[in-house]
């Protein structure tokens, strides 16, 4: 089966917006949780980088993209199959940020907070891709 490019590009965007929402509604905690000063974060923020943002959309497309290659390589292909791929790679990103953080001795609501938002964004990425049927799956599906 071939990738739905549109699919994972799309996934790969509304997973970087839940991204956004997601620490800007946990803002207060996650800064928190941060380390820095308060006088760090005041320069921090003075000298906008943007540079993270970008990285952040790259490897978003890129865990989409993984979503995507898994759900093409299984014998079903649909929501389900995209919610399940998306708890399995979610789950896996999510216990390897966990794994290092306890040892960086991070505070509980800073963990909780890095850790769900990839589990949460690789669900919502394998729905996006799981019920975006391509033009080819629709023809393929057609009665002829």
């Amino acid at each position: 089966m071939r990738l739905n490019w549109a699919a994972v590009l799309l996934a790969g965007v509304v997973d970087w917006l839940l991204g956004a929402v997601w620490f800007t509604a946990f803002a207060r905690q996650w800064r928190a949780g941060l380390r820095m000063s308060p006088e760090e974060l005041q320069q921090y923020s003075a000298h906008p980088n943007y540079w993270p943002y970008l990285i952040a959309l790259l490897c978003s497309v890129l865990m989409a993209y993984a979503i995507a290659r898994t759900v093409a390589h299984s014998e079903s292909h649909g929501v389900f199959r995209g919610i399940s791929v998306g708890i399995l790679i979610g789950l896996a990103a999510a216990v390897a940020m966990i794994t290092e953080m306890v040892f960086e001795a991070r505070a509980g609501s800073f963990i909780l907070i890095s850790a769900a938002y990839p589990f949460l964004g690789c669900i919502l990425m394998g729905i996006i891709i799981g019920a975006w049927k391509g033009k080819a799956q629709i023809e393929a599906a057609a009665p002829r």
